[in-house]
């Protein structure tokens, strides 16, 4: 069997994207401690991540469809691995907003690059492989989240730890470029007009937007909640984020084999429900065990909501695969990354644990949308087996 050197290429970046965000996501509380920032200030840094990310977000839409996905993704890939690198530097506030921000939107552009360029695996292919470039990214954040609690707790710094592994990540990258493929251009006598997303596809993305958003709060706030909130050391609190990380990753491998035997509604309720079962008991937990169980049924739920939702955005008959995608994960991943810093106002006025409430609350949508959005009535797209 011929190796399909593409796909593999592409499942190492999606590695490289969620493992530079384990990274980040685990040494979060470390900036806080080291910065002395309380929840408000932490959120302004979330904030410029955010607006980091919506402003090269469609922007690198655009440039996709001038010069193809393959050759934008060789430039984020990059600059990607050397904001992770710059973030280290970050010794107050004001740098640390700056290079979040910048890391924002190399993020951005690169989560919109990787899964443009995975349609075009797809398509050159023509066999799915979205469920495991998503288990993929998932793995990434496992290892990003589990190295980083080790050499927390071997007592080495927050410099140390994102140079180092900023460094292995730029390895990888400059590795797997070469072996991206090109997607199939055509020539079109008129240029293609922006396209508002239809009543259905909204709808998907309604429920994409609070699946991310979950997914995005935990990430950044879970183990910041494990340090303050629960009592955990620093090496434990990484060490809790990177078991809810071991859970999706786990979950999303298995994404296909569910998808290809269950309907998706079926898939989105339960999902939703154990985001709110398994958060809700990580909030109401005096234990770390208990705070930490919660965080793998939470990982469970979390895992195959977007495999399945672009799946369903695949089926779009009005705007096509393409622009579907595109536009779902637009709205989708401005949840993932609007969320953390949302969570940490509320968390100023009303204290962390009642904030992330709004993640118990975004599984109860996500269970519910199916029903509620009359998804199976949805002309253009199909929800079912």
């Amino acid at each position: 069997m011929r190796i399909q050197w593409p796909k593999w290429a592409l499942a190492v970046l999606f590695l490289v994207d969620g493992t530079g965000f384990g990274l980040w996501a685990a040494h979060v509380p470390v900036f806080k401690q080291n910065l002395h920032l309380g929840n408000g200030a932490l959120s302004e840094v979330l904030l410029s991540l955010v607006g980091g990310a919506i402003i090269t977000m469609p922007l690198t839409g655009h440039l996709i469809e001038r010069y193809g996905s393959r050759t934008v993704v060789r430039v984020v890939a990059v600059l990607y691995v050397a904001m992770v690198a710059c973030l280290a530097q970050a010794t107050s506030l004001g740098v640390l907003m700056l290079f979040a921000g910048l890391y924002g939107a190399a993020k951005g552009a690169l989560d919109v690059t990787v899964n443009a360029q995975a349609i075009a695996v797809e398509h050159h292919f023509g066999r799915s492989s979205m469920s495991l470039l998503q288990g993929c990214w998932s793995l990434g954040g496992l290892t990003g989240a589990g190295v980083s609690s080790l050499l927390l707790k071997h007592g080495n710094s927050l410099t140390f730890n994102l140079s180092t592994g900023a460094s292995v990540l730029g390895v990888a990258v400059f590795a797997v470029l070469p072996l991206l493929v090109a997607e199939e251009r055509k020539a079109h006598k008129v240029k293609p007009k922006f396209i508002l997303p239809d009543a259905a596809l909204l709808r998907l993305a309604l429920i994409a937007f609070f699946g991310l958003f979950a997914e995005g709060a935990i990430g950044d706030w879970a183990a910041v909640y494990l340090r303050s909130n629960i009592g955990a050391s620093l090496s434990v609190a990484a060490a809790g984020y990177a078991t809810y990380a071991i859970a999706m990753a786990a979950a999303r491998f298995l994404g296909d084999w569910l998808i290809g035997r269950f309907e998706d509604r079926t898939i989105l309720i339960w999902s939703g429900s154990l985001i709110a079962f398994g958060f809700g008991c990580t909030l109401i937990s005096h234990s770390l065990g208990l705070a930490v169980f919660g965080l793998v049924l939470t990982g469970l739920g979390v895992a195959n909501i977007i495999p399945v939702i672009m799946t369903l955005a695949g089926r779009n008959t009005r705007m096509g695969a393409g622009p579907a995608i595109s536009a779902l994960s637009t709205i989708g991943y401005f949840g993932f990354l609007a969320g953390p810093p949302l969570i940490g106002w509320l968390a100023v006025a009303v204290g962390l644990n009642k904030s992330l409430g709004l993640v118990v609350l975004a599984g109860v949508i996500v269970a519910a949308g199916p029903v509620l959005l009359s998804m199976r009535q949805t002309e253009g797209i199909g929800v079912g087996a």
